[in-house]
């Protein structure tokens, strides 16, 4: 039996459920000879903002216990003028979707972002970076606040036609109100979830592990964290929800499918296994044939009460 592995949302057709996650791709130049981009449905790049940013002090990652990582890159990148004349033609056009996530310390400068790379044709859409737990403005403080979520995506709705995505934070009481802000004003995905604040110790000299003390912690011992967010969002809104946290196997992807998800956003695991997307589509491809189903995408929202 052939499982069908195309997902669709809204005007927007992915190959297969699997993107990269933002930040653990690079601009999406560097992975050509490592990554079989036919078991990608897209790219998100690492976020792109108006000007460039030289990131935390090293060192900026760091393993942990149980397979996790924590990270401080600080959302170091070459600004959007730099993005456009050095990276833009390295990309994977035409071998998969891309979208370029988009950074900013205020409303202005998300819409800065995207005006200027609303001038590149092939850009497929955009991913809103409403939740970094690793620099100093913007970040939680942004992503924590529903009200800042509405005018970000409200200014930048009504700046480009293209797909638009809003990434958000577990660090959430209730998922709910911010959920619900980013999809009325026109979002049309929403990844869940960006990282989880974290630190770790050299009990040795006894100093942090990261220049910048904490960072963003990711990796499998995320993914119930983020599993929960990705049921209480799609309990919320009907919009398609991309996952991501934690996604090492398939039977991971088929969890956040049947809590609610229609994208699965891959990102620590590429420091591990760089040939992962074709094995994870493998793996949930035999899944829906042991279990008689045709498409990965019948088994969003399926999850069924005890």
């Amino acid at each position: 039996m052939k499982v069908d592995t195309t997902v669709r949302m809204g005007s927007l057709e992915l190959r297969t459920p699997l993107l990269t996650g933002s930040g653990t791709f690079g601009y999406g130049d560097e992975f050509h000879t490592l990554v079989d981009y036919r078991a990608l449905g897209g790219i998100v790049t690492k976020s792109i903002s108006a000007h460039p940013r030289p990131g935390n002090p090293p060192p900026r990652i760091c393993e942990t216990p149980g397979g996790g990582i924590i990270n401080s890159i600080g959302l170091a990148n070459i600004g959007v003028d730099g993005f456009i004349a050095d990276k833009v033609s390295a990309l994977p056009i035409g071998e998969t979707r891309v979208f370029i996530s988009v950074v900013g310390d205020a409303v202005e400068e998300y819409v800065t972002v995207v005006e200027k790379l609303e001038q590149v044709d092939w850009v497929d859409g955009y991913e809103l970076n409403l939740s970094c737990p690793n620099v100093k403005q913007g970040g939680l403080d942004i992503g924590g606040d529903w009200r800042a979520v509405a005018a970000i995506v409200r200014e930048v709705r009504a700046a480009t036609g293209r797909f638009l995505a809003v990434k958000l934070t577990p660090h959430q009481p209730r998922i709910a109100p911010v959920v619900e802000a980013a999809a009325g004003e026109g979002a049309e995905a929403l990844t869940l979830t960006n990282t989880l604040v974290g630190m770790a110790v050299d009990v040795e000299r006894r100093r942090p592990l990261l220049g910048a003390v904490t960072g963003g912690y990711s990796g499998p011992p995320l993914k119930p964290v983020a599993l929960a967010m990705v049921w209480q969002a799609a309990q919320a809104v009907d919009v398609p929800i991309w996952a991501s946290g934690g996604i090492v196997t398939g039977l991971d992807g088929v969890e956040f499918l049947l809590a609610g998800a229609s994208g699965l956003q891959l990102g620590s695991v590429f420091f591990a296994d760089t040939k992962a997307p074709g094995r994870i589509l493998q793996e949930m491809c035999d899944y829906c044939e042991r279990h008689g189903i045709t498409r990965l995408a019948d088994l969003t929202g399926k999850l069924e009460p005890l």
